[in-house]
């Protein structure tokens, strides 16, 4: 599914701001599902880590039965996010760590740093099999403007 981008409509984009904001300060995690590179859906997902301050772990139960919504909707799992709640939008290298291990490399990571917690920034990301990161743009519904 590699895409250069993925859209986001705002209303799901602020159902990840929320779900990452009420989860603070222990990082959140959800999955979003859709079509191609475009976001239909959002679930949030438990962090089971024994140490959600800092880490994320998918409760296995909740992505299971979310990959089954999926399935019954004629759609699939397009990206995986999660919160950093004390360091910026983009991968660790734990996280590429478990990109590779778990398999989901053809998903795009989303990314909300709480650094601000007044301002969260939201990324995505694409990372290959190399363990490579790339950013990807993220498109969404309504006008565009570019801050200065």
């Amino acid at each position: 599914m590699k895409n250069q981008n993925i859209y986001i409509p705002k209303k799901i984009i602020g159902e990840i701001i929320s779900h990452a904001l009420n989860n603070d300060p222990n990082e959140s995690c959800g999955i979003l599902q859709g079509k191609g590179s475009t976001t239909t859906k959002f679930h949030q997902l438990k962090n089971i880590h024994e140490a959600p301050q800092n880490r994320y772990t998918i409760d296995p139960v909740e992505l299971m039965n979310t990959e089954k919504i999926c399935d019954e909707e004629n759609e699939s799992i397009i990206g995986i996010m999660h919160s950093h709640t004390h360091t910026q939008a983009y991968p660790s290298e734990t996280d590429v760590k478990n990109a590779l291990t778990s398999g989901y490399l053809e998903q795009i990571y989303i990314i909300v740093s709480l650094v601000e917690k007044t301002r969260p920034i939201v990324k995505a990301f694409s990372i290959n099999n190399h363990g490579e990161v790339s950013e990807i743009y993220i498109d969404f519904d309504g006008p565009k403007y570019i801050s200065r």
